[in-house]
């Protein structure tokens, strides 16, 4: 029995283990103990979106994908080859609370869980004290702050060093080169209070619209043309870590747990806070700033992202080996090993270590983790990419109102998936 097994980057230390060393090495061992199957692997990259996105919906996916999510599932249906599967208890049992039931679709299940996702905001604290911002570091442990907090520490943080480089308190790019890359816009919507779409009275409306998502548009725009805190966002198509990597940028959002793992960061167990060893400066994790009536930031997670294995229903005698292998991909050894660098979604997996930045994000990152809306509307990237148009407008710059509308009329006339 021959199984195809495709598989996007999880974010493992790239010096250490460079995509695809470790998902290979895995196909390798299950291969020695269980001679039967033969695994063949394939490492994609993110501009494969496109290629898996035609080969589930033509019916012809490879067996399993991991990192799939509620898009793969809803592609799968499309193609007649969605595979319905039945969990053991004792993983149910070992997952976050909520996680299985947070996994379903319209009441099944077509995933196996395997690690989890929480990307959240970071800070420059060695900038935020140079610049007399101290008093605005949001305070440990749940490290929790406003929108007006965030801005006046972008204020004081923007400014022209002595060499003539220019520091921003924040970095919006207009020209990415996936339109799915613009989820930190969409966490930071959800944490203000407004989100792209949203499901009322029977049907998917634009939220965007709304004077929420009004209000959030021309906060946006403000930064560069009244508070000129991050720099011209028309045509940018830098990646805010570039300014990161220089010292030259206050806040981001994005960072997994990944980042104070990696090579050259150093954390200190007691404050949580990581230093940069090779750059020299020193920063932490805090929660995405919230406006007034929001009690808690939002991160970039949850079980309906694509942190699962989703297995494919293809040849009859092919389904029992598959949904094996997906189980056996999130047994208690390899997610003993995950832990090392990433979030494993078996609480087991990290009752045994004393890692305070583990546990710190099990406790105030996971619990508040969201996917996009329209994924569950199975329209993510045309919902996607008339946002990059929106962002694109306000800093030409547009009225937000006018900016919106358009928007609004294209994912309104969307054919969507209505829950049943």
């Amino acid at each position: 029995m021959t199984l195809e097994w495709w598989s996007f980057g999880l974010g493992l230390p790239s010096d250490i283990w460079p995509h695809g060393k470790w998902e290979q090495s895995l196909a390798d061992t299950y291969m020695k103990e269980h001679p039967e199957v033969k695994i063949n692997y394939q490492a994609l990259g993110w501009d494969a979106l496109t290629k898996l996105y035609t080969a589930i919906t033509a019916g012809n996916p490879p067996h399993l994908v991991l990192r799939g999510g509620i898009d793969q599932i809803i592609y799968a249906l499309e193609g007649n080859c969605a595979l319905e599967v039945e969990l053991p208890q004792e993983l149910k049992d070992d997952l976050p609370k909520g996680w299985y039931e947070g996994m379903l679709y319209q009441g099944k299940n077509y995933m196996v869980p395997f690690y989890v996702l929480a990307n959240g905001m970071v800070i420059n604290i060695t900038l935020m004290k140079e610049r007399g911002a101290e008093d605005l570091i949001p305070e440990p442990p749940a490290r929790l702050w406003t929108f007006d907090q965030f801005l006046e520490a972008m204020k004081r943080c923007t400014y022209t060093r002595e060499d003539g480089t220019p520091v921003y308190g924040y970095v919006i790019s207009t020209q990415q080169t996936n339109p799915f890359y613009y989820w930190p816009e969409q966490v930071m919507s959800w944490s203000w209070g407004t989100d792209t779409v949203e499901f009322k009275g029977g049907k998917w409306r634009c939220k965007l619209g709304d004077e929420e998502g009004i209000a959030w548009l021309q906060w946006l725009q403000d930064l560069y043309f009244k508070h000129n805190v991050i720099p011209n966002p028309s045509g940018l198509s830098a990646s805010r870590w570039e300014y990161w990597d220089q010292q030259a940028l206050m806040a981001g959002i994005g960072p997994d747990i990944g980042w104070s793992k990696r090579a050259n960061q150093k954390v200190d167990p007691e404050t949580l806070v990581v230093t940069n060893t090779e750059r020299n400066f020193d920063w932490i994790y805090v929660q995405t700033p919230v406006n007034k009536g929001m009690e808690h930031g939002y991160t970039w997670g949850g079980p309906k992202l694509d942190v699962n294995t989703v297995p494919y229903r293809k040849e009859p005698e092919a389904i029992q080996p598959t949904i094996d292998f997906a189980l056996w991909l999130v047994n208690k050894d390899n997610q003993k090993f995950l832990a090392q660098y990433l979030l494993p979604v078996r609480l087991s997996a990290i009752e045994d270590i004393e890692d305070p930045m583990l546990k710190w994000h099990y406790e105030y990152y996971i619990p508040y983790g969201r996917q996009r809306a329209e994924a569950d509307g199975g329209r993510a990237r045309e919902v996607v990419e008339a946002l990059e148009l929106v962002l694109q407008k306000i800093f030409l710059p547009t009225d937000p109102k006018e900016a919106v509308a358009e928007f609004c009329a294209t994912v309104e006339a969307l054919d969507w998936v209505i829950p049943s």
